[in-house]
């Protein structure tokens, strides 16, 4: 059995899901694994009982569409990035549902990569418009890859403004990559492909209906360091993507607008609330997230250990001493929830101060 085939299945089979196939890859080492190990030893991981082990043991009943799937994704020419190999979003790899297989088409590198998601309202003002626009124009010094959801309003100008200033942008779609939604944004996707692209963990044969978006959602606020929200009302996608990234532990910045502007009220919520910081002005955002420049990782070690947080120097006396840790006792020694502990690796990482390894190890530099 292929790793193609494997995940595919993982997809396919009831009663597993995203969170239980991370579980049962990260326990049998890769996914085509799993369908040859011992059904008593899948008994030990948590979520998995006999209702799971009799469906996987089953496996052969999906092959038809596991098959029909593969064709598909060599005809139209689809990349896979695997959970569990390099290639693989570290950022997303933190999320407990991250997917196991994760589809794209375009030229997309993801690591040692700065990922932002850009997100906000469709029906956007110039205000909105005209912010979106400038901040990235100030922050293509650092390269980053935009990442948003191809929608209309603040979607779609955060990747045209990132094509415009020759960055690479990246669409997460709420539907396989077997089709287009908006339909009056195809025009974009040649451009899109050349730099950047489209991901989905959704598969050809899905249907696309409006509980398909938070399920993206979750992609956009997991692929990136930083979500940054453009006008929003209390509710709707973009306010699902920040409480998204907020569970991951991820940073949020709110632009604020009018006390009285319905398209601001979101932003507001998510600045009192703290689940976001106050967004200013694009250098006050790359100050924010230590971005302002990016040194060799030889000349930044002592220059940043003195402007290490509090939690940051606590990971970094667990780390010091030994060749390599996960990130599960690490959060333990530390007395930090797996996000947060998740989190500080990240902007660790982001410093150049620590190195990812794989089976969510980790290693001070």
């Amino acid at each position: 059995m292929t790793r193609l085939q494997a995940c595919l299945l993982l997809r396919l089979i009831p009663g597993i899901g995203n969170i239980r196939a991370k579980k049962l890859i990260t326990h049998c080492g890769t996914a085509e694994n799993i369908f040859s190990a011992e059904g008593q030893s899948l008994l030990s991981i948590e979520g998995i009982g006999q209702a799971q082990l009799n469906a996987l043991k089953n496996w052969k009943k999906w092959l038809s569409q596991v098959k029909e799937e593969m064709v598909f994704i060599e005809k139209q020419h689809i990349q896979c990035l695997f959970y569990g190999t390099p290639a693989y979003p570290i950022t997303l790899a933190f999320c407990p549902d991250a997917p196991a297989v994760l589809f794209y088409k375009g030229r997309i590198h993801f690591p040692d990569r700065r990922l932002i998601s850009i997100v906000g309202t469709r029906q956007n003002t110039p205000y909105g418009r005209d912010f979106c626009e400038q901040f990235i124009e100030e922050i293509r010094s650092i390269n980053p890859i935009i990442v948003s959801g191809f929608a209309y309003g603040i979607d779609i100008i955060a990747h045209r403004a990132a094509l415009k200033n020759g960055l690479e942008t990246v669409a997460c779609l709420a539907h396989g990559l077997d089709k287009i939604y908006p339909t009056a944004h195809k025009k974009y996707m040649q451009a899109m492909e050349n730099s950047g692209g489209f991901v989905t963990d959704f598969m050809r044969h899905e249907a696309f209906d409006r509980n398909n978006f938070p399920r993206r959602n979750r992609i956009i606020a997991g692929l990136s360091h930083v979500t940054v929200v453009i006008e929003t009302a209390h509710k709707g996608g973009s306010m699902n993507t920040a409480d998204l990234a907020n569970q991951y532990g991820r940073e949020i910045f709110a632009l604020p607008g009018r006390v009285n502007d319905k398209k601001s009220q979101g932003c507001h919520q998510l600045i009192v609330q703290n689940k976001a910081q106050l967004l200013t002005s694009p250098s006050d955002f790359l100050q924010q997230m230590g971005w302002m420049d990016r040194p060799p990782t030889t000349a930044i070690q002592k220059q940043l250990f003195v402007q290490l947080s509090k939690e940051e120097k606590s990971l970094y006396h667990l780390l010091k001493d030994k060749e390599q840790e996960s990130l599960d006792i690490l959060a333990l020694q530390g007395q930090l929830s797996i996000s947060r502990t998740a989190s500080l690796l990240m902007q660790l990482e982001m410093k150049g101060l620590v190195r990812p390894l794989p089976g969510k190890y980790f290693q001070w530099i």
